[in-house]
């Protein structure tokens, strides 16, 4: 028998958030490590291949047109956003895919270990990154598309102003539609993908659908997701703001008073953040699991039919 949401958050809350806070830790650890060596590899390709005689003592311009200068500029620029993607994403993908990993655990099984955070992270690092690129590129495939063709047109001198304000309207408008699409197919694939043991493709197929089926109910779970983060954080933002005021008038402006009023607020803060972050995720797990999930797999449906097969109360951890 599934436990409700308020019993969930209530067993597996507290030490979900510390797995999240953690887990956020070594993320943060592993994007700066990242960015560390991709800047050290950054400076020795442009030296290398780049008529710029010291990169750390060129600005910006200089390397701009260092780049738009030579012949192989285009591709060396080429060639370093490509390694930006995965020094940012990696990290970011081993988050995710501990985040939701944990939260999956405590839902599915009742079970809840700040081990889980970091195997699933780990385990499951690669398959997310696949699936975060794949998404970035089926989403932000189009814009570049734009990009380039408004470059193109503005590059003319052919168009008028008009038209380039429609295609920059039109522009904005694509970006919009596509930001919330990628927001709303990306809440669901790495839960599918983790929880449903799927292929990666299949994982972003299946969440189209679900999102297909149900746009009320995927969209409802995302909203509500969002009212229990900035409820949290308005809430618990407001009692600190309330608690200082009175304390302020209480004790004429103390110094030392403030600065451990401010130690403590920061404390709240941080606790808040990700127990808000906690619960927002399992709310998104638990309302997959109890009214979304049937829609992708009915009882009457060959669940083996997909790749990896999904089992009903997959542990994350699980090997």
């Amino acid at each position: 028998m599934t436990e409700s949401y308020y019993d969930t958050l209530k067993r597996h809350g507290v030490k979900l958030s510390l797995a999240m806070f953690l887990g956020n830790l070594l993320h943060t650890a592993l994007l700066y490590a990242a960015l560390l060596l991709y800047a050290i590899l950054a400076v020795l390709l442009i030296t290398m291949f780049s008529s710029v005689p010291s990169v750390l003592e060129a600005d910006s311009n200089q390397v701009a047109e260092s780049f738009a200068s030579e012949p192989g500029g285009i591709v060396l620029g080429v060639v370093l956003l490509l390694l930006f993607v995965p020094a940012v994403q990696l990290p970011n993908s081993f988050w995710i895919a501990g985040a939701y990993g944990a939260a999956s655990s405590a839902v599915f099984r009742g079970e809840t270990s700040i081990s889980f955070f970091f195997t699933t992270g780990f385990k499951h690092l690669w398959r997310i990154f696949a699936q975060q690129v794949l998404l970035a590129i089926l989403f932000m495939g189009p814009i570049l598309v734009m990009t380039l063709f408004g470059g193109l047109l503005a590059g003319g001198g052919e168009a008028s102003d008009t038209a380039l304000g429609m295609f920059g309207l039109l522009f904005f408008v694509l970006l919009f539609v596509l930001l919330i699409g990628y927001l709303w197919i990306s809440l669901h694939a790495p839960l599918i993908l983790i929880v449903e043991r799927t292929a990666v493709w299949d994982s972003i197929r299946l969440a189209f659908r679900l999102t297909l089926k149900k746009p009320g109910q995927t969209l409802l779970s995302g909203l509500i997701a969002l009212g229990i983060l900035l409820g949290t954080y308005f809430s618990v933002g407001l009692i600190l703001v309330i608690l200082f005021a009175l304390l302020t008038a209480l004790t004429g402006g103390n110094d030392i008073i403030a600065a451990i009023f401010a130690v403590f607020g920061v404390l709240i803060l941080l606790c808040t953040i990700f127990f808000a972050f906690t619960a927002s995720l399992l709310s998104i797990v638990h309302r997959y699991k109890t009214r979304l999930r049937s829609d992708l797999f009915p009882d009457n449906l060959n669940r083996e039919g997909f790749s990896g097969g999904a089992t009903p109360g997959y542990a994350p951890g699980e090997s």
